[in-house]
Order: structure tokens, then sequence, then C-alpha cells
């Protein structure tokens, strides 16, 4: 705000004239100038007296205190909407009407006690969503002003829940399976842009936690870094350069790679993702996810990690202290937000939890909480939420914590691979050369033919292969698997195991009839002895049914 609209001066100087003569009288300046200019600058050197000022201050009620403490703390201005809300109106009047009814004498309300005292002034300023009406303490008298007490934003820690649910970083395990798909599948974008919805399917399957809001948060991370590109042959490929930094940088430092980029990108609305709001694109509002995303994050530095807060605390210290957060003109009439169940419109203060609560609880219990900043433990309707020290070190832009390593990758003796889920480098780097059995904590991972031809196909070798799992496993390989290994580099697949169905019949006559049939040709995958046949194992009901059409009823096992 302009440093001269904040003076004192200037604040009586745009004072309708009878206002001002009140003012003059009730601060006993005696003698008022007759120009006004005079008069203001007379009346505000009087104002600024410390010790005219402390008695003032003296006879002023407590809630006329706290109106002023609270200007104080929240930097000597608030939305005219927040004060008047909070501290009662200030009645419009004209010169003739004032003079009749002389307000002054017995104000309706603490906040127009304080505006016949010229302790608050009303006047417009430019904040982030445009013009709007401010309550204002002018700067020569904020010095002035007791420091309050209590401050206005008090969040009280509560005892941890009996079982508290252990940190998670299921968010950073299901970007590097992201990352390591499109590394091995070739998946070119649609002509919009976006990834194929086949491919996102498929990658459901893998991701440890599939709930939508999340999956969309982690989606749009991936694009907002830029970390997929798409290479010569139109496929999409992770980025290089930045992924391999943030594979192979600590847990801690992962998780602020990505919460910083989330704090700082204007482009994911938070408010548009609560699952219990329904905002309309109307074009005549909008608003600003940066402005509640910082709000929501500095008062949450009011926490210390290790403590436990309750939610419901958590929001309500908010709307006591920083009800506006998110619209800053104090106007809850302008935005178009439907309720997600009902349809009805969301609109004015009274439901102020149902938006602004719902968007609070939703960035605890989604993105602070994905990005593993907080750890939620639910609690009936309710929930607890603790700051963890990755958490903390993002709010204070502090040092990250020191964690111990995951554990090194494992080489089962069936020579599966064990990867534990925090080892992403190692995962990123194996599912390259292996195929993915199971995504969890441990990951399981199995090298076959097929997946070091994909490897050769990348240009890495078997030799590569070998030093890489010896490095990540910390030991030799053991002499088998890299027999095996050399001798797959010399010679190609020699041996091949797959599940199949087996057919017999009794007479090879009858095999080669159902060989030629039309109706059970197809489910013949191939005839490896007389009267013996082999199915796939999808296939073996079908041809059941095939063969009872037929007149032949099969002894079904198994």
């Amino acid at each position: 705000m302009n440093e001269e609209v904040r003076s004192l001066t200037r604040c009586l100087l745009d004072a309708d004239p009878i206002r001002l003569e009140v003012l003059a009288r009730r601060w006993g300046l005696e003698e008022v100038p007759e120009r006004r200019a005079e008069a203001a600058a007379a009346l505000a050197e009087r104002m600024r007296d410390e010790q005219r000022f402390a008695e003032v201050w003296a006879v002023l009620s407590s809630e006329e205190q706290a109106a002023l403490g609270f200007l104080r703390a929240v930097g000597g201005a608030v939305a005219w909407l927040t004060f008047t809300r909070r501290w009662g109106p200030v009645r419009d009047m004209g010169p003739g009407r004032m003079a009749r009814e002389r307000p002054w004498e017995a104000p309706v309300s603490v906040a127009e006690s304080l505006w016949y005292r010229g302790l608050v002034f009303r006047t417009v300023v430019e904040g982030p969503t445009g013009l709007y009406d401010a309550a204002l303490i002018p700067d020569d008298l904020l010095p002035l002003l007791p420091v309050p007490s209590v401050p206005v934003f008090h969040l009280a820690p509560v005892p941890a829940p009996g079982e508290p649910p252990p940190p998670t970083d299921t968010l950073l395990d299901d970007l590097c399976t992201v990352l390591a798909y499109f590394q091995v599948h070739p998946v070119r974008p649609t002509a919009g842009g976006r990834w194929p919805a086949a491919a996102e399917a498929d990658l459901m399957r893998y991701l440890r936690d599939p709930d939508p809001h999340r999956w969309a948060f982690l989606r749009h991370l991936i694009g907002h870094l830029n970390w997929l590109r798409t290479d010569r042959a139109g496929y999409l490929r992770p980025a290089p350069d930045p992924i391999m930094e943030w594979l192979q940088a600590p847990p801690a430092r992962q998780r602020l790679v990505l919460a910083r980029a989330w704090r700082e990108d204007p482009t994911w609305n938070d408010l548009r993702h609560v699952p219990t709001l329904r905002p309309e694109e109307t074009g005549s509002w909008r608003n600003d996810p940066l402005l509640a995303r910082e709000a929501i994050l500095r008062h949450l530095r009011a926490g210390r990690s290790g403590e436990w807060y309750r939610l419901r605390d958590f929001v309500e210290a908010i709307r006591e202290a920083d009800p506006d957060f998110q619209r800053p003109d104090g106007n809850y009439d302008t935005w178009y937000i439907r309720d997600a169940v009902t349809g009805a419109y969301l609109s004015g203060f009274e439901h102020w939890d149902a938006v602004e609560g719902a968007l609070i609880r939703y960035l605890i219990r989604g993105p602070l909480a994905w990005l593993g900043m907080v750890t939620v433990a639910e609690v009936g309707e309710d929930a607890l939420f603790s700051l963890t020290p990755t958490g903390a070190a993002f709010l204070e832009d502090g040092p990250l914590p020191e964690e111990p390593p995951p554990p090194p990758m494992l080489l089962r003796p069936d020579f599966a691979l064990e990867v534990p889920a925090g080892r992403r480098y190692e995962r990123f780097q194996v599912g390259r050369v292996a195929d993915w059995v199971h995504i969890g904590d441990p990951c399981i991972y199995r090298l076959t033919p097929a997946s070091l031809e994909r490897a050769r196909q990348q240009r890495i070798s078997v030799e590569r292969v070998i030093a890489f799992l010896e490095e990540a496993t910390g030991s030799p390989l053991p002499p088998p698997l890299r027999t095996a290994l050399e001798r797959w580099a010399r010679r190609g697949p020699e041996a091949r195991l797959e599940s199949a169905v087996v057919l017999q019949v009794q007479d090879d006559a009858l095999l080669q009839e159902l060989a030629a049939s039309p109706a059970t040709r197809r489910f013949i995958r191939e005839i490896v002895a007389p009267g013996v046949a082999l199915v796939s194992p999808e296939d073996g009901p079908k041809l059941a049914q095939a063969l009872i059409e037929k007149g032949i009823l099969p002894d079904v096992s198994g």
C-alpha cells in the first residue's frame, strides 16, 4: 500500500469535515486552524503524542482494544468487509444526518466507536485480486499500540494418536514408476499432447496408490516440471538430466524438489480439485491459488515438527485470524462455487467452512501429505496431522534432515531382484533391463530374455548389466547367473517356460479332426504328441464349450 495513503495526515485530510471537527474536540485540540491541511497536520501531531495516545487507549473498552490489536497483528490493514463483519458496522452518513444524529455519542458497534476516535480509517487499496476497501490504522499510530499478549494465530498441540501412521513416500515411488514406464514403453502423446488413455490405464496397475485425485496431482506435477519429452521417434521419454539428478538425490531432497514445484506453480489450482466443491467457470471471477497456498503454508509455520495438531483446530485458527486468506477483499458473494453433492451455491460468509475450510483440509490431507510435508492420522470424521522434518525444512527454508539410506538391492536365490521402494535410481535402472513382477516395497523384478533384448535395443550390454547388479547389491554376481547372462549374450534365448492347458483325447484321429474343425482349431495352440495338444490358459473354457457343442463332454480338472 502507498505510504502516503497510510499516513495519519493523509487519512485526516480525506475525512469528512464534520468528522474531522469531532476528532479535533475528542483529542483536545482547542484551536482548529481554518485551513483543512493545517487542521489535519495539527491534529495528526496531537494524535501522535505518546502520552495523549496512552490516555486514549486507557479509556477504550476491551473489545475496542482487541479490534485494534487484531489490526496491528495483521499489519495495520484488512478488508473493510472483514473488519465490519467482525467488529460491527459503521453507518454511512452524509453531513446533514451526521450533524443531526451525532453518531459518535452513541456508536452502534466497536468499529463505529473507533471510527469516531480517529483510530480506524477507510481507504482503497490494490491487492492481488484488484482494488478493494480496507480498514486501516495509519502507520504513524501503529508503533503506539501495545503488542498483543496473545498472537492472533494460535495453534495448540494435542496428544499423539495411539498408533501414529508411518511417513509415506508413495508419491515419490509412483513418480519413479511413471518415469521407468515411459523409459521402456513406446508411448506417443495424443494430438492434444496428452498421455493416451490406454497408457494411463496400464500405468494405474502399477501405482502404489491409485487414488484419482492424487493421480491427477502427480500427472500435472510431471507435466509442470517438463520431465517427459518427445524424442525424435515421437515417443514420450524421461528428460535425462533433471531425472537423473532427482533419482540420485536423497529422499528428503526428492520431496523438497516436488514440494517447491507445487508451491510455485500457478497452473495447479487447488480450489478446483477439492472433491466436495464444483467451481463454475463463468469468466466473472477468479481465485489466486498461489495467494491461498502461501497463506496456509505461512500459518503452518506455527506448528513444530514432531508435534501433533487437530486439523479442525487448524481450520478454526485460520478462520479466527485470517478468514480472507484467499479473498483479500472480504467479499463472499462473487464466486460461483457449488456443493458437489447437493449442487447448491455456496455464497456468503456463512459457507466459509464449506469452501475455505474444505480447501484447508484438502491441502493438508492432499498435496502436503502426498508430498511428505505432513503425516496425517484419520481419527473418526476429523484428523490429526504432524509436520515432518522435511516439511519443517520446506516451510523455513532450513537444512534438510539426515535420514538413513534404504537397504541395498537384493538378489534372491531364484535370481529375482528385490529393490526397496526408496532405491529409486536403482529401480529406474532395473526397470530398463528386467521385467516388473510386483510394485510395492520392495519392488520385484526378474531378468528374462525379453528384458535383456529390450536392454540391448537401448544399447545396454550384458557387461553393463552385470556391473550394475554387482554395484547395486554390493556383492559379486553368483556364478550361475553370470554364466547364464553371458551365454544369453552369445546365443540368445535357448529355453522357454510358459503356462498352458493340456488337451488329451483317446484317439489321435479325433485330435486331428478337432485341429481341422473351424469351431475348435483356433483354440489348439500346438500338437505335441499323438492325442496331446497345448491350449492357452485363457482359451481352455472356450474349448470346453466348443467340445460340448460338438457333442463331446470333456473331463475338466484343475
